[in-house]
């Protein structure tokens, strides 16, 4: 299994760093010294050794031996304030899991705690952290540990290590450090440690379910998109699989993560005083009074989705079944008993999976399978085949849960923006190749029609077809749910769609306004109009278009002043070579046109981008992948403002830091976030202002078409295609020069430049602007249309 991407960091493989940091600064600074290594510091071959340093283990017993070699040394050799920052945060990261340890009870406290190794190496950590204390900087801060409560047993408090200490100065230089020997820290391999590595796992667990929650009560308020809160939902379980999966070989030696899971829950239940088998009433299917704790660690979700497997196994076939009167939405949760709460989460699950079921096994094939699928649905498509619960599909149905009870009655608003989402999107794409039916264009050809056809078709079959309404008429199913019954109840499921149409769209949309250049050539006349115009003549729906695209899209540099070089940059955006844009000393000879084509618009939405190989490429990719992570790291280091209760109040964009890693939580934090900052930019209607921009080229052609035969022929434009040429030949006559090349037909001879015509399409322009037409995208489409409020700062007059 491919496991976490290298560039994130588990809290588990957080706390190994730096216990390998620790045993690496002891070793080598010892072995600087003098000391000579006894045999706690085992080699460790290499398979090839003349790849990298030579690795050693360093054995656990041997730190204080190597400590207190250290401390002997004179002159006093100073401790990295870093070093002893990682060592205070490693005890209480032990001292943590001591206090919280599962206790089995066969063995009596005094006599697990004598034979614990974790109390044996706590012991050690604070042994070597006084030894260590003499020689600490004399002016040190108190490290900073961020207290995150991890109210797992309703009494931990795990801290984790501030970000400011993972960002402080390596304790061994990186070019001492690649020179010499590599040191490691002793694996403990005993159910001791593994058992502190699943407490880690579940510390993580729990600090995604609770970024899960939070981006989907903001989207209850309306204070988020649909799509925001599904990718950060999808990616919480991609990364709590690759956790898992990473864990597999420490968790395997004791029966697998779900057998310690439930030992780790049976002890619990004895220090609870009671047993996992206790049951309070005649047919009750859990110990209820443990509810809270099993929820907490997805034990519960385990458990129903387990009895569901079994279920499976007697009937291949489950009926699908309506709702009873156990599960009232608008209910007050926090209300009621644990026993009521466990039959509501019964309930909803039970009447949902039949529905995951006949979707998993209509999509069975690959031929079948949707373009694009949430994680809790492969999930189960997996556990439907294997009748086997993995601790992430527990995690992932729990995650599911939490939407249900977050949303309440509204859980079906998810499935409403899908759809006016992706019809949207279809009404966009089928006007468009509507409006330019019968314009042949070469940079657009006749196949990509059908490619856009085909994706619109897409998008009818799997969001506004009803297939498994129909799979239930097929299979003579009587008791069938209402009709997009699995949509409706899974707006996880409708998010991931929704980025899936929109990004598809964007890319679509993109592609297609290079391909007929539209708005690159009225970029130009715009360019040409807004100096010296009043306020009110903004074209609104194009400066937002532009301000989040590169600089030098539109005009290679910054935007041209005069008549020539307001050409000049025309015909360089439109294609053509600077070679063949010289002084007027120079020889004259035919336009080259760039071999990169045209210039373009780039799509946009950064960490949008990240996802898209997951999405929308088709290419079977199923998680996250270390360049997935790197393209956030590299193009979206964002900060943040916290407010009281720990949400993001601001966010910005500093692009002086660079991010080698992350830890899993973060990196969550700012996936939800920046996506979300980013929507924006991924909603915007290229296609209506690329036909905006057309009809806009329209007019200026027929405003000025006496005044443009008069300059350079009645054949200047012979097609439609060539429209946005018009701004060329507007431009160029106001220009010194007499002819641009092949891209333009160079002026009649004799006939002098002129303003007249660029005056007379600019206002063509203005007066577009001023009857409302230059804001229907952002005043109409993004604001009414898609809920997306955009501010504009005007320049100071």
């Amino acid at each position: 299994m491919p496991g976490l991407p290298k560039n994130l960091l588990s809290s588990y493989q957080r706390y190994k760093n730096h216990m390998d940091q620790i045993a690496q600064w002891l070793a080598s600074t010892a072995k600087k010294h003098g000391y000579v290594a006894s045999k706690g510091i085992g080699a460790i071959k290499a398979p090839n050794p003349y790849v990298g340093p030579q690795t050693y283990t360093v054995a656990l017993k041997e730190w204080l031996i190597l400590g207190e070699f250290v401390a002997k040394q004179a002159p006093p050799i100073i401790v990295p304030a870093k070093l002893a920052d990682i060592i205070e945060v490693s005890i209480r990261i032990r001292q943590t899991y001591k206090e919280n340890i599962p206790e089995d009870p066969g063995d009596s406290g005094e006599e697990r705690m004598a034979q614990s190794q974790n109390t044996l190496f706590l012991n050690m950590l604070r042994k070597l952290r006084h030894i260590l204390e003499p020689l600490l900087p004399t002016e040190r801060n108190t490290p900073e540990i961020s207290a995150e409560v991890f109210n797992l047993f309703e009494q931990l408090d795990l801290e984790e290590p501030s970000e400011a200490l993972e960002q402080a100065p390596d304790i061994i230089p990186s070019h001492a450090a690649s020179s010499g020997p590599i040191y490691m820290a002793e694996r403990p391999t005993d159910f001791e440690e593994s058992s502190f590595a699943l407490l880690l796992l579940l510390h993580d667990l729990h600090k995604l379910r609770a970024e899960v929650s939070t981006a989907w009560s903001r989207y209850k308020m309306c204070a988020e998109d649909l799509v925001a809160a599904a990718i950060t939902t999808n990616t919480a379980v991609d990364l709590a699989r690759s956790m898992a999966d990473d864990m597999k070989s420490i968790f395997s030696k004791h029966g697998g993560e779900i057998c310690m899971l439930e030992l780790w829950y049976n002890a619990e239940c004895s220090a609870a005083g009671t047993s996992e088998s206790h049951r309070d009433q005649p047919g009750d299917e859990m110990n209820v009074k443990v509810f809270n704790i099993a929820n907490i660690i997805f034990w519960s979700a385990h458990q129903l989705l387990t009895a569901f497997c079994n279920d499976l196994r007697r009937n291949p076939f489950p009926d699908m079944r309506r709702g009873t009167q156990e599960y009232v939405p608008q209910s007050d949760r926090n209300s009621k008993s644990l026993r009521e709460l466990f039959a509501e989460d019964k309930e909803i699950l039970l009447e949902m999976l039949p529905e995951f079921f006949y979707y998993c096994h209509t999509t069975k094939a690959d031929a079948s399978r949707p373009p694009v699928e949430d994680e809790l649905s492969r999930g189960l498509r997996t556990m439907f085949e294997t009748k086997e619960v993995t601790l992430p599909l527990a995690f992932a149905a729990t995650l599911f849960l939490d939407i249900q009870h977050i949303l309440d009655d509204r859980v079906d608003e998810g499935f409403r923006r899908m759809s006016d989402a992706t019809h949207f999107v279809q009404a966009n794409i089928e006007e468009e190749l509507k409006f330019h039916e019968g314009i042949e264009l070469a940079t657009w050809p006749k196949e990509n029609d059908m490619a856009v056809q085909q994706f619109v078709d897409t998008l009818q079959f799997w969001c506004h077809e009803d297939q498994q309404l129909s799979t239930a008429i097929r299979m003579k199913q009587h008791d069938t749910t209402g009709p997009f019954f699995l949509y409706r109840r899974h707006p996880w499921m409708c998010g991931v769609w929704k980025y899936y149409a929109q990004m598809r769209f964007h890319e679509i949309s993109i592609v297609l306004v290079n391909a007929w250049d539209s708005i690159m050539s009225c970029a130009h006349l715009y360019n040409a109009m807004r100096r010296g115009t009043p306020r009110e003549a903004m074209w609104k729906d194009f400066e937002v278009m532009a301000a989040p695209q590169d600089a030098k899209t539109f005009f290679l540099g910054d935007a041209p002043e005069s008549a020539d070089d307001c050409l000049e940059r025309y015909e360089l955006a439109m294609g053509a070579s600077a070679f063949n844009l010289p002084k007027s000393t120079r020889k004259k000879k035919g336009l080259i046109h760039s071999k990169g084509g045209l210039k373009g618009l780039r799509e946009l939405g950064l960490v949008h981008q990240a996802f898209k190989g997951r999405y929308c490429d088709g290419q079977g990719q199923t998680d996250l992948r270390a360049d997935d992570v790197q393209k956030i790291l590299d193009h979206a280091t964002w900060e943040f403002k916290l407010n009281e209760q720990g949400h993001v109040e601001d966010i910005n964009k500093d692009t002086t830091k660079t991010t080698t890693n992350l830890p899993v939580t973060k990196v969550l934090k700012i996936i939800h976030y920046v996506i979300q900052a980013e929507v924006s930019e991924i909603l915007f209607d290229y296609l209506r202002l690329h036909r905006q921009c057309w009809r806009l080229l329209r007019f200026v052609k027929d405003n000025c078409r006496q005044d443009l035969i008069k300059l350079f022929g009645s054949d200047y434009i012979t097609k439609e295609s060539e429209l946005p040429f018009v701004v060329g030949y507007v431009l160029m006559s106001a220009a010194s020069t007499q002819e641009a090349g092949s891209l333009l037909k160079a002026r009649l001879p004799g006939v002098l430049p002129t303003n007249k015509v660029l005056e007379d399409a600019i206002e063509v322009v203005v007066d577009m602007i001023r009857e409302g037409a230059g804001a229907l995208i952002v005043d109409h489409v993004l604001l009414k249309g898609l809920g997306v409020h955009i501010d504009i700062e005007y320049p100071e007059e």
